[in-house]
């Protein structure tokens, strides 16, 4: 959920077997690219039967499901631009 009190988006990180097998930096990489340590919270959430998109995650508030290929574009069209 988004917090009011700092404006942080909430990207949910699956904890699955198949988003953990695959999982790779990516999104350490943005955090730390853009430095976006102020802009959003990281969490990990359980397991949504999404596999066949793994590594998956989800943009809160703006309830956005993704994998870890489309975070670039997620990054810079709904947190960056904020």
């Amino acid at each position: 959920m988004e917090d009011s009190k700092n404006n942080k988006s909430i990207i949910y990180r699956c904890d699955g077997a198949n988003c953990r097998k695959k999982k790779g930096k990516l999104l350490d990489y943005y955090i730390k690219k853009y430095k976006l340590k102020n802009k959003i919270d990281v969490e990990q959430m359980d397991c949504n039967n999404k596999c066949e998109q793994a590594p998956v995650l989800h943009l809160h508030p703006e309830d956005i499901w993704f994998s870890e290929k489309d975070l670039g574009t997620i990054v810079k069209k709904h947190i960056l631009n904020k």
